[in-house]
């Protein structure tokens, strides 16, 4: 995995928690560059999901002074979490819109893909516990038990392993994209997801 053989020090479980990074998770880039750093800038992705909105209206929602949205704006348009909104700027010209600059899958996308990402999730899960034997065959090889630890200890970072040395193969084969470097120099594939509660922007 990106960066595993080159960095000495710890690699934790996620280079989001990390200063240093090291591995390939596509969205820690966010968190690690504090891209959203407190409830605002989420809120905004939130109201601006339901449909794109000008300064002035997200100022009411949020019940914020305009130039204190518009700094956040700004903020959000240099990390590329946002962008203007031509369809809606075309329909109201004198205002600028704003919407995420990111997919947000509606509660019917995510269906379309439902059924399918079920079945390949069974086998992954299928194929993790056929070899389950296997690994615990490794970890009794290891010194791990002799400092307390169990096989349960260690089967997230082992399912971790797998998934991300996969995501590494697909990228290296073309099957998913790398993470793309944006104009503040973070590099980053992100998305977001409309859930019942928050289908209406609430």
């Amino acid at each position: 995995m990106k960066g595993s053989k080159d960095q000495k020090g710890l690699q934790f479980a996620c280079e989001c928690v990390s200063a240093r990074g090291s591995y390939s998770d596509p969205w820690a880039a966010i968190a690690q560059k504090r891209l959203l750093p407190d409830g605002t800038k989420e809120q905004i992705l939130n109201l601006v999901a339901h449909e794109p909105k000008t300064i002035a209206q997200l100022s009411k929602s949020l019940r914020l002074s305009q130039p204190s949205v518009h700094t956040h704006i700004n903020e959000m348009m240099k990390s590329e979490l946002l962008r203007e909104s031509e369809e809606w700027e075309k329909r109201y010209p004198t205002e600028r819109y704003y919407e995420p600059n990111f997919p947000v899958l509606s509660l019917e996308e995510r269906a379309a893909f439902e059924t399918l990402c079920h079945e390949m999730s069974e086998r992954v899960a299928a194929l993790f516990e056929k070899n389950r034997p296997k690994l615990e065959g490794a970890f009794k090889k290891t010194g791990l038990e002799e400092q307390g630890w169990s096989f349960s200890d260690i089967a997230q970072y082992l399912y971790a392993r797998v998934q991300r040395g996969a995501r590494s193969l697909l990228e290296e084969r073309g099957t998913l994209p790398h993470r793309q470097k944006h104009g503040n120099g973070a590099e980053w594939v992100f998305w977001a997801e409309k859930t019942k509660a928050g289908a209406n922007g609430k």
